[in-house]
Parts: C-alpha cells; structure tokens; sequence
C-alpha cells in the first residue's frame, strides 16, 4: 500500500503538471483548437494511470477489510470453541455470562480494529508525503554566498564616481552541476554612474549573464562582486496580480512626487489615462489585460521607482516599439536619464544606442571575445564594429519605422521632447550646463512599505511619508471566491449517486445489508447456543432440541464468515465499481466545462483557484467522499442494528430512546451548520494559498533580485494562517460534539442496564442471555452513534468539495467547435475573403466596446497590415478573428 501510495502521489503530480501547463497556455490552445487533444493527453493520466492506481488500491483495501473482520471475530469463535472442546469445566457450560462479557471484551478489540481500513491508508499516506517534503526540503540550493555582496552608502564621503559596482573576475558559471560551463572567463565591470551595455548574437549567453549576476546559476571558478541594492527587468515582464499602483511599488512606501516622474519616463501617462481604474485598475494574473509593451515598461518603472545601486535590465526595449523605446531610452537609461547617476547594465542588440553608453561588451558562444567604449571599438574596427555594421541596415530600417510611427497619435507624446537636466535643483535645458554629479544622488531611496501592520518598519530606508489611498473596485478584474450557505442541496447527492452507477449502489446496498444482517445473526445464534445450556432460551432461535457443541460452532462460524466476506464485497464494490466510476466522470464533467469555458473566465479567475479544484477538491472526491459514505453507511446500520436488539430485548427502554434521538438529532444540527460552513471556509482559503505560490514561483527571479523574499514569505505564511484558522476550528468543534454524545451514549448504557434488570426481575420479561445481548448492543450503540453522527456530518462536508468541482462542471461554454446544421460545403473555402460588417465586440458581460462598429473586407491574394497605437484594438481584432471572443448583440 505504500508503494502504490507513492505511485498515486506520483501520477497525481503528473496529471496537475500538464494542467498547470494547459491552464498557463490556454489562449494558445484555444487559437490552435487543441482543447480535445490535451482533454484525451490529461484524461489518459487520470484514467489509465492515477484512477487504475485507486483500484488497486481499492482491492488491496478490500482483503485488509476482510482480516480486519474476521480477526474479532476468530479470536471469539477460537475462545468459544477451544473452552467447550477442550474444558468446559473449570467455569461450567457456556452460559451467557461467560459469553457476553467475553463478548464485550472482545468488541473493544473489535472496533478499534474496523477503523483500521481508514487509519493505515492515512498513516501510509503520511509517510509518503513525509518522504516526499522531506526529499524536496534537503534537495540542493541556491549557493548565496557565491555572490559576495555588500552594502554601499552612496552619501558617504568616501565614495566617488569611480566606485565599482558590479564586478565578474574570470568567472565561469553552468546551470547544473553535471553541465559544461555556459559561460567562460568572464570578466565584466560596471562603475556606479556607467551604463554598460552587453551585446551578442541569440544563444550567446547574454541573459545567462543576468542569472549569473544575479546568483541563479553556480558558479565554477572566479568571483563576483555586487555593492548596494540591486533591481532587475526581465526580457519576460513578470505582473503580478495587484494594482497598477502595486506592480511598480512593490513592497515600497508611495511618494507621490517621484511616483508621477516614474510614470512619464517609462511612457506609461497614456496608459493610465486609458485604463478604467487609472493606477488602481486590478492587473490579472500574469498581466492579462496588459499588452506586452506595457508589461515591459511596468516592470521597467518597478525597477526605476526601486532607486536601486545597480541595475541590470535585460532587453527591456525589445517588447516597446521603437518610439516608445526612443524615449525610454532618453528619460530613463540613457546619460541624461532618471538612473544616469546609477550603474546600468544593458543587454540590448539595438545598436542605434550604443552610441550613447559608457562601456560595451560583447559575448560570443558563452565568452566575451570584445570591449570597450563606442569610440574605441569604431577606432580599432573590433568585433563590436562589425557586430554594429553587420545590423546597421536593420537599425536603419527600425529608424524609418520610428520616424514615420512618430507622425501619428503617439507623436504628441514622444517625439524628439527635450531632455531635462536636473542640476543642484535646478531644471535646466537641454544642452546647458550638462556634467555628471560626481558625489550626489538624484533619485533617493526607496523606504519600505508595510504589509498588513506587520514589521514596523516604517521609514527603515529613507524619509518618505506613505500616502493613503482608498481602495476602489472600478479597476477590479478577478472575481472573488465566494462559498456557498447553508446544506448541501439534494441535486448533489444525486450527481454523486448517478455517477455511481444504479447497479452498483443496487449491489453496495445489498452487501452491505447482508453483512449487517450476519453480524446480527451470528451475536443472536450465540446468545442462542449459551442459553441453551441453562434452559432459559426464549426469542428467535428458540428450540426445545440439544445439539452438539461441533453444531453450534458450524453455524456460528458460517455466519461471522459470512459477514466478513459481504463487508469486504462491500468495500471492493464501494473502492472498485462506485468510487472509480463516479470520480471518472466527475473528473471528465469538471474538465471538459473548464477548458470549454471561453477566455473571460480564465481572464477574471486565478489559476491557483482552478488548480485547487483539480487538486485538493477532486482528491477529495476520490478518497474521503467514499470513505465517508462508508463509514456513514456502517454506522447508521449499526445504530439500526442496535436499537433493533435492544427494542427487543428491553421494550422499555424505546420509551427513552425517542426523547434521546431528539436530543441526538439537535447536537448532530448544531455541529452539522458549523462544520459545514468551516470546511467550505477552508476550501475557498485555501485557494489564495495555491493561486499566490503558483506566482511567486513564476516571478521568483525577479523576487531574489529584489531581495523580496520576506516579503512573499510573510504573504504565503498570511494565507496559510488564513486556512489552519478555519481547520483548527473544525478540530476544536469535532471535541464540542464528542463530549456531548460520549454523554448521551452512557445515559444509554445505563438506562438499558436499568430496565433490562427491572425488566427481567419484576416482569420476568426475557432471559439472562437476551439480557447480556442487549448490554453488549447498548455498549457498542455509544460509539456507532458517535460515530454515524460524526460520518454524517462528514459525508456532507465530503459532499461541499463535489459541489465545488459540480460547480466547475457547469461553468458557461463557448459556442459549439460544430454546428451541424451550419456546416460549410466540403470545397470551403473556395476563395480567402475575410469580411467584417459593423462588428463590435467586448472581452465580458458588463465591460465597454473594444470593437465598435467595424466594417472591412479583405479580398482573396490581399496583404493587409493592422496598425494603431498601444490600445488601439490590434489584438482584440486578432481575438475576434479567432473567435476568442464573440460578437456583442
């Protein structure tokens, strides 16, 4: 059962790893109408690999079911028959004294061991997952110390313009142990006021350079030097799910000064201006609703509003066009720009700046094979020469482009503006009085923001005040997991039910009664056998005939076989036929509906929360609602068998069960409301929990880099406390009920005890043997009723993660992949037009127009080019082409 446990954990892991990647790449798969293929890749998984997995499972489940019953049950039969075989002296004949207080014994053996099917697959299970954390917590790890970084006051009178920042003597880095070096003998230096820009062919090792500085990749041989605080810009813009606003602070307080300077250098005042929420409007995950080009400048402005000692920026003028990267470049990188003062390495192919940088270097196949200034390299017609040249006609076709984009709508904000010149306070000209400070800095240091009142560490790095903004939902793009109130409607059950299968919840039923019923027979056939020997039988196996001892056993031991061999029938039919049934269907339902739903859903709900249900929700489903319906059916059948027997032996006692089964039914309500709405509490918060690791995974590069691992540490720890909060609750709840029904269940125990004497002394109601089977029901009636009070509620909360995964099930779908009735001819398309009549289209329900009234025509054989600036509708027009989004009306 362990292997087959860590085979199930292994399979599951691969079955969430293709929907990760499914989930992350679902725009793609749409354009591409791939949604069957990855439906049939993730199903095999699941199917043939995962779900067959839980069958045998299932089946070793069932034989462990089947010892566990008959093991009570052998140690009884073995008594009885071994006394009466071999002594049947030294205590007299079987009576029912003898028998039933062995008998009671015996069921204190009895019940622990039945909940052996459910604890030893959850302590195997605990062990491989033990195993599991424990190999993930001792795998190897980033080498820190192999970047010797340290702090730098730029203020301090000691340091000058000539302080070297960022320094690689003779490294050489790989990215795994068992590789060869990526890079070899690097050396690189970058001053604390120098722009270094690195140049090289795609493959040459330029952003390998950037993991290297940034300590991402080990180290061979050589040394690298970092001084001061460090930001980075990805080639990839890595948003996270927050606010414009929150984006570019990133953990730092607002200054709204320098706030609104970092906004118009990074030429983002157009975009806010268009955004409905200004700086407030929600981003979606991984910067949905943004174009690439205003992702990069995001993340470039997070980089600039960090005031960092050292920057290294990684192609972040590729994504922008060449207008917007022209004025990028003059307001924020280049020697007049907001960082001229910091050190800056570049890596860029856009030779037309190079001009304009202190230092160039270029990599060739992992190895820097040139240096120097622009001057000296154009001097000595070096490798940075004939890199330049060789892309010179390129450059100069990208320049044409900029000219002419720069006549349209974006001129009025980027063409050509004067560059500032920030001096001893002063504004001054362009062209006046330009020199480099040597000794000040001009943007400052970022102070650190809070994060939910936790560390005060207010003004810890500087003296900006943090203004308070009121939260707005006008820009607000993810929805907000909200659980259900109240039970669990009946429409659920009957999902779970049909998934089973009629003929085999017939079947479960069945063996489970016949197991029932044997049990029952094979204590009454006993009761039986002891009174026979005093003459005092009386009720169902009533006979005047004495048989043998050997007669006795046959029958008795052919009955606890019996039920043995229908519960584990029981338990194979549930793990085998029920179970395994229903989770495939449910799985294929929740599946099918998500990758059916259009684009807007995954637009305004987190991945994590997806992933949750496909995770959590659904193992769920596949290991604890089986369970759970078990148990519940168990218990409530000996609750039934109990108060059947006792109703019998002791008719009085049915006038105190009624008050009691009210009482009963009111503290199984009270703990069911509560324990229901925390376990929905402890569903959806743990959503947040999968949804904000999934990011900072995806952005962990950029969170070293900033040295924001804190920060995201404390946010994961925040979640998660959010979620034990609502489990230990649960915990705490679960001790509130067993007290009260440990209660009840003696004043049962006694009252049976009570009137089975009176009973029997005063009315001369049953016998000494109907008696003793009473007493031993009304012992076990204490804990089946705990118990199936206990199961019940279980079931129900069981039952809230398959509404959860029903709710997904039933998600709103894309039109049809094919309408029958509408299909084209088998010679479409016989010519390539592509016509659009006053078409307009919006992203959801309840936003505005992207798309307004379009009309167009393109003829076969015709080129047409889509232009527009930033937000124009290029690519919602791309979408609509595609149908990822439908015509509005």
């Amino acid at each position: 059962m362990r292997d087959m446990n860590k085979l199930l954990m292994g399979y599951r892991d691969q079955r969430m790893k293709i929907m990760d990647e499914v989930l992350s790449g679902i725009k793609i798969i749409k354009l591409y109408a791939w949604e069957s293929s990855f439906i049939r890749r993730i199903n095999e998984v699941r199917v043939k690999l995962e779900l067959a997995t839980i069958r045998r499972y299932g089946m070793v489940q069932a034989v462990f079911s089947f010892v566990v019953t008959l093991v009570p049950f052998v140690v009884s039969f073995s008594t009885f028959g071994l006394y009466t075989l071999a002594d049947n002296v030294s205590h007299g004949p079987l009576t029912p004294q003898l028998v039933f207080v062995s008998l009671t014994l015996f069921n204190m053996l009895r019940f622990p061991l039945s909940f052996g099917p459910m604890v030893i697959p959850g302590l195997l299970e605990a062990m491989v997952s033990s195993k599991r954390i424990f190999d993930f917590l001792t795998a190897g790890e980033i080498d820190f110390t192999a970047i010797n970084r340290e702090p730098y006051d730029r203020d301090s009178p000691s340091t000058g313009a000539d302080d070297v920042l960022v320094s690689i003597e003779d490294g050489s880095f790989k990215w795994l142990s068992t590789d060869k070096p990526t890079l070899r003998d690097v050396n690189l230096q970058c001053r604390r006021d120098e722009l270094v820009a690195v140049i090289g062919k795609v493959g040459a090792g330029k952003s390998s350079l950037v993991s290297a500085m940034l300590g991402d990749m080990i180290k061979c041989q050589g040394r690298v030097q970092i001084r001061g605080t460090v930001a980075y810009v990805p080639q990839q813009a890595w948003i996270m799910n927050a606010t414009l606003r929150d984006n570019i602070l990133f953990g730092s307080s607002y200054n709204e000064d320098f706030y609104e300077r970092v906004i118009d250098a990074c030429a983002l005042r157009p975009d806010l201006d268009m955004l409905p929420g200004g700086d407030q409007t929600e981003i979606g995950e991984k910067g949905i609703n943004l174009s690439g080009g205003q992702k990069a400048r995001v993340s470039l402005a997070r980089a600039v509003y960090a005031r960092a000692d050292v920057y290294i920026l990684d192609d972040p003028l590729a994504a922008v066009d060449a207008h917007v990267g022209k004025h990028i470049f003059t307001q924020v990188l280049g020697p007049q720009g907001l960082l001229k003062s910091r050190a800056r390495i570049l890596i860029t192919n856009a030779v037309q700046y190079l001009s304009n940088v202190g230092h160039i270097v270029m990599l060739q196949d992992g190895a820097v094979i040139d240096q120097g200034s622009f001057a000296q390299s154009m001097a000595r017609q070096s490798s940075i020469f004939e890199f330049i040249h060789r892309y010179i006609d390129e450059s100069q076709s990208s320049k044409a482009t900029s000219d002419a984009s720069n006549t349209a709508s974006d001129n009025e904000y980027y063409e050509d503006e004067p560059t500032n010149i920030e001096q001893n306070g002063e504004i001054l000209p362009k062209g006046v009085g330009i020199r480099r400070k040597s000794t000040k800095q001009t943007l400052g240091r970022a102070s650190v923001g809070l994060m939910h009142g936790a560390h005060g560490q207010r003004g810890k790095r500087g003296t900006q005040q943090q203004s308070v903004v009121p939260p707005t939902d006008t820009g607000r793009i993810m929805t907000t997991e909200v659980s259900r109130q109240g039970h669990v409607e009946w429409s659920t059950y009957q999902t779970y039910a049909k998934a089973c299968g009629a003929s085999n919840s017939a079947m479960f039923a069945l063996a489970l009664l016949s197991a029932s019923v044997s049990n029952v027979c094979a204590n009454m056939w006993l009761k039986h056998w002891a009174s026979s020997n005093t003459d005092t039988d009386v009720g169902l196996f009533y006979a005047t005939v004495t048989h043998s001892v050997v007669y006795y056993l046959l029958i008795y031991g052919s009955l606890g076989l019996l039920g043995a061999s229908m519960n584990s029938l029981q338990s194979l039919l549930l793990w085998t036929r029920c179970s395994i049934r229903a989770s495939t269907k449910i799985h294929q339902n929740m599946l099918i509906s998500v990758l059916r739903s259009p684009m807007s859903f995954f637009d305004v709900t987190p991945l994590g929360r997806i992933l949750n249900r496909f995770s959590s929700d659904l193992q769920r489903c596949d290991e604890m609602l089986p369970r759970s319906v078990s148990s519940m059916v168990n218990t409530m059948v000996n609750v039934i068998s109990a108060v059947s027997v006792i109703g019998l032996s002791t008719p009085l006692m049915l006038v105190i069960m009624f008050p009691l089964a009210f009482v009963y039914r009111y503290l199984q309500q009270r703990y069911l409301y509560s324990s229901r709405e925390l376990r929905r509490l402890d569903s959806t918060t743990r959503s947040p929990i999968f949804a904000h690791l999934q990011e900072s995974i995806g952005g962990v590069l950029t969170i070293r880099a900033y040295s924001q691992q804190p920060r995201f540490i404390y946010e994961n720890e925040h979640r998660v406390e959010q979620n034990i909060r609502a489990f230990y609750t649960y915990r705490l709840l679960n001790r509130w009920l067993s007290l009260r029904l440990e209660t009840l269940g003696n004043t049962v125990m006694l009252g049976t005890t009570l009137l089975a004497i009176v009973s029997l002394q005063y009315f001369g109601y049953g016998d000494a043997g109907l008696v003793g089977l009473a007493v031993t029901y009304a012992l076990d009636f204490t804990s089946s009723l705990n118990w199936s009070v206990r199961s019940y509620t279980e079931v129900e909360n069981s039952m809230i993660q398959l509404e959860r995964v029903t709710e997904y099930a039933a998600l709103p779908s894309e039109a049809h992949e094919v309408i029958k009735d509408k299909r084209p001819s088998a010679e479409w398309p016989e010519r390539g037009v592509v016509e659009f009549k006053d078409y307009s289209t919006r992203y959801r329900e309840g936003l505005d127009l992207v798309l307004k009234g379009l009309s167009f025509r393109v003829l076969p054989s015709q080129k047409v080019g889509i232009v527009g600036r930033t937000g124009a509708g290029k690519s919602s027009l791309t979408l609509a082409l595609f149908r990822i989004i439908e015509a509005a009306g």
